[in-house]
């Protein structure tokens, strides 16, 4: 082995170690990109570490033209001890000048929310996790996908 080919996968092994350690990621393709306030989307995530903290993300992908600037969510998490947490979020799209946040290429743009921040279980097991919209209207033209990602945290019991 050669010292570049060592030093590409000590490269590769710091890179993967130090970011972060994402357990669960599942998105939903929204029919005829309108996301109904009836239509929730679930989740089943299998908590594994009790010992350890995890932070939820609520993953949006919209259009450029949605007509709004931010979007109105509830998360509702059921723990595999049968507690149930909610909260609502309100996702900022754009910016006051109206100029989209996120990730965009094209037509499409991406925002990762951090809904919830270091949840801990005390017991092992499946959590079964619901987004809904929120909105007034009973229909939000612009989304094209709703999705979960599930990050272990830093912090130990």
């Amino acid at each position: 082995m050669n010292k570049y080919t060592l030093l590409l996968l000590l490269c590769i092994a710091l890179l993967t170690s130090c970011g972060p350690r994402k357990i669960y990621e599942k998105h939903y393709d929204i029919p005829r990109i309108t996301w109904s306030r009836f239509d929730v989307r679930t989740f089943d995530v299998e908590i594994k570490d009790i010992s350890a903290s995890y932070d939820f993300y609520i993953a949006i992908r919209h259009h450029t033209e949605i007509p709004f600037k931010n979007i109105e969510t509830k998360l509702t998490i059921y723990t595999p001890s049968g507690e149930m947490r909610m909260n609502e979020q309100k996702i900022v799209l754009r910016d006051n000048e109206g100029k989209l946040l996120g990730s965009g290429m094209g037509d499409l743009w991406d925002i990762k929310y951090l809904a919830r921040k270091g949840l801990k279980f005390t017991e092992k097991g499946t959590c079964r996790v619901e987004i809904s919209s929120t909105m007034s209207k009973a229909d939000l033209p612009g989304i094209i996908q709703v999705g979960l990602i599930v990050e272990k945290g830093n912090s130990k019991r």
